[in-house]
C-alpha cells in the first residue's frame, strides 16, 4: 500500500480529480496479479507513485510519490493538455513531467518526447534522471512491457517499442507529441532568440491534444511572461464557454512558495513593521492565515536573497513578474499599495470627470514621447490611458489627444518646453498654442529627486488601467538607478531607458499637483477623428 496520504490528503485528492481516479487505488492492495495488471497498471497516477526512482532534495534515491503542487499539475493536465506554470523554487515540477513523460513512453508507442533545458549541463542532469528511472524500474514491469532500450546517447533514449525521449536545449523542427520546456522564463530572458524559435517552430509542430508543459520561475517581462498573460486571458475566455479551452491555448497554473510544504521554518524569527505590514497585506488577498513557521522561513529567505525574493519564493503571479531590486524606485510600492490592494482595474476612465494630460518630450527623436492621461477625484489620481511614440511633430500628439475625445481640461509639460527650438526660433510651448491647446500647465524646475519622492507619497491612492496603460506598468515595474559597475553599487542617478520615459511622464502628472474635480453635469465638447489640428484643441 503506498504511502501517497503522506503527501495529499483525502480531502485535497477529490478537490483536485473528483471521480476521475479511484481512490481504492491507494487505499487497497491489488488482490492478485491479475488485478494489478487489469486495473492497477492501467492507471497512470497509480503508476507514477508506485513504479519509478528519483533522487530526492537529499540525494537519497527515492521511490516517487506525487507532492501537493504535482499533483495541482498533474490534475490541471487532465482539464487541458497546455499548460503553462508560474512557480516558486524546488518544487519537483520538472522531475514531474521527466517522470510522467518517461511513464508515457514507457507504456504508450511510437511517441517523441521532449525534454528542454536552458543549458547543456541542465540537459545532462535531466539524462541522468531518465536512466536512473529506467535501471531502477522493477524487473517485473520490465518483463512484463517486453522493453529494452534500442539507443543510448547524450541527446536520446530510444525504446523497443518505438518510443523517444529527445533531450535537448532547442527543438526547431522536431514533430513531437510531448513537450516539457524546463525555466522558460530564463531561456527567454538569456536566449529570446531560442525561445522565439520554440514558440514558432516546435510549438506550432505539436497537434492539439498532446500534452505541452511550459514551466518557469518568472524572469521579468519577456516570452515566458507573454505566455502567462495569454494564459490569463485563455482562462477568462474559457470560463465564459464553461471551461473549455481552446486546442492551442494554455491552462496557467500558479504554485505559490505557501503551499509548499517545505516552505517552513521552526526558528523563531523577528519581523520589522514592514514585514509584518507585507504579511498583513498578503492575508488579505489571499483570504487565510500564514502560519508563523512559514513567515520565518520568508524572512530567513529574504536575509538571503534580499528582494529577489519575489521572483524566486512569489506569493501571487502578480508579485513574481514585479521586477524588484534595491536599484528600483517605485516596484515594491508599487506591488504592495496597487497591485495587492487591487488597484490595477481595467475601464477606470469616468464620463463625468474631466481628464488632464501629463507629457514627456524626450530628448531626440529616438526617444520615446509619452502622454498619460489622468483623473483626480477626492484625492485618488486614475491613470486610465497613454500613448507613446517617436520621431513624430507635436502636430501628430495634439491630434492623438483630440482623437481620444476626452473632456481635456489641463495639458501639464516640463519646464524646458519654453526652450526656443534652434532651427524655428519659436517654442514647443508657443507650438502647442499655435495647435490649439489653451490650458498648458508649466512645471517649474525642479530635481528629479523630489519629484521620485512625490510619485512616491501619491502610489498608496493610485488606481491604474492596466489594459490601457500597459506601458506605463511596466515602467512602475523597472524604473531604476543607474548601476556603477566599478563599485558595484546603485548610483544615485536615475537610468535613462525605455522606462524612463513613462516614468518622466508620470512624475510630471505628480508634480502638476492638479487638484480634485468637480462632478461636471455636461461634457465638453467632442472632437471627432477626422478633425484637422489647425481647428484647435477643445478644451
Amino acid at each position: 500500500m503506498t504511502d501517497w496520504y503522506l503527501r495529499i490528503t483525502k480531502k485535497r485528492f477529490k478537490e483536485l480529480y473528483g471521480d476521475r481516479i479511484d481512490l481504492k487505488l491507494f487505499t487497497q492492495d491489488a488482490e492478485n496479479d491479475e488485478e494489478l495488471v487489469s486495473k492497477y497498471l492501467t492507471s497512470k497516477i497509480w503508476r507514477l507513485n508506485n513504479l519509478y526512482t528519483v533522487v530526492d532534495k537529499d540525494a537519497n534515491r527515492v521511490r516517487f510519490v506525487m507532492n501537493s503542487s504535482q499533483h495541482k499539475v498533474y490534475a490541471a493536465s487532465l482539464q487541458h493538455p497546455r499548460l503553462v506554470i508560474l512557480k516558486s523554487r524546488q518544487q519537483g515540477i520538472s522531475t514531474f513531467w521527466l517522470v510522467s513523460f518517461l511513464d508515457d513512453a514507457l507504456f504508450g508507442e511510437d511517441l517523441s518526447v521532449g525534454l528542454m533545458s536552458q543549458g547543456l549541463s541542465e540537459s545532462a542532469v535531466l539524462l541522468k534522471r531518465v536512466k536512473l528511472a529506467w535501471r531502477e524500474l522493477p524487473d517485473a514491469i520490465r518483463q512484463f512491457l517486453e522493453l529494452a532500450i534500442s539507443r543510448d546517447n547524450s541527446s536520446e533514449i530510444s525504446l523497443s517499442n518505438g518510443s523517444t525521449i529527445y533531450i535537448n536545449t532547442s527543438f526547431r523542427s522536431a514533430t513531437l507529441q510531448r513537450l516539457h520546456i524546463s525555466e522558460y522564463g530564463k531561456i527567454s530572458a538569456k536566449h529570446p532568440e531560442r525561445a522565439i524559435e520554440t514558440k514558432t517552430g516546435t510549438l506550432q509542430a505539436i497537434r492539439p491534444g498532446n500534452t505541452v508543459a511550459i514551466e518557469s520561475t518568472a524572469e521579468g517581462d519577456n516570452l515566458f511572461k507573454q505566455m502567462w498573460d495569454q494564459a490569463i486571458e485563455a482562462e477568462v475566455r474559457a470560463s465564459r464557454v464553461g471551461g473549455v479551452y481552446a486546442g492551442k491555448d494554455f491552462k496557467p497554473v500558479f504554485l505559490s512558495w505557501l503551499d509548499d510544504p517545505d516552505c517552513v521554518s521552526d526558528t523563531p524569527e523577528l519581523l520589522t513593521p514592514k514585514q509584518e505590514e507585507y504579511f498583513d497585506a498578503l492575508e488579505e488577498v489571499r483570504g487565510g492565515v500564514i502560519e508563523v513557521e512559514q513567515k520565518n522561513f520568508w524572512v530567513a529567505q529574504w536575509r538571503e536573497l534580499d528582494e529577489r525574493i519575489y521572483q524566486e519564493y512569489p506569493a501571487t503571479p502578480e508579485e513574481a513578474f514585479t521586477k524588484v531590486n534595491e536599484g528600483s524606485y517605485y516596484a515594491q510600492s508599487y506591488l504592495q499599495h496597487v497591485v495587492k490592494r487591487g488597484r490595477e482595474v481595467a475601464g477606470l476612465y469616468d464620463s463625468n470627470l474631466e481628464v488632464n494630460v501629463s507629457m514627456d518630450l524626450g530628448i531626440d527623436e529616438e526617444d520615446l514621447f509619452t502622454l498619460v492621461f489622468f483623473q483626480v477625484w477626492e484625492g485618488e489620481t486614475r491613470v486610465i490611458d497613454e500613448y507613446t511614440s517617436h520621431g513624430e511633430g507635436l502636430e501628430h500628439y495634439v491630434n492623438v489627444i483630440r482623437d481620444t475625445g476626452y473632456d481635456i481640461n489641463w495639458v501639464v509639460c516640463p519646464h524646458d518646453i519654453k526652450v526656443r527650438e534652434l532651427g524655428t526660433g519659436i517654442s514647443r510651448f508657443r507650438r502647442l498654442q499655435e495647435l490649439g491647446v489653451k490650458k498648458i500647465k508649466v512645471l517649474p524646475r525642479t530635481s528629479i529627486a523630489d519629484g521620485i519622492e512625490a510619485v512616491r507619497r501619491v502610489l498608496p491612492d493610485l488606481w491604474i488601467d492596466p489594459q490601457r496603460c500597459g506601458y506605463l506598468v511596466k515602467c512602475f515595474r523597472n524604473y531604476s538607478k543607474e548601476w556603477d559597475e566599478k563599485r558595484s553599487t546603485w548610483k544615485s542617478k536615475a537610468l535613462h531607458d525605455r522606462w524612463s520615459h513613462g516614468a518622466d511622464a508620470l512624475r510630471y502628472m505628480v508634480m502638476s499637483k492638479v487638484g480634485e474635480q468637480k462632478k461636471r453635469v455636461g461634457r465638453g465638447r467632442s472632437v471627432g477623428r477626422d478633425r484637422s489640428v489647425v481647428d484647435g484643441l477643445a478644451l
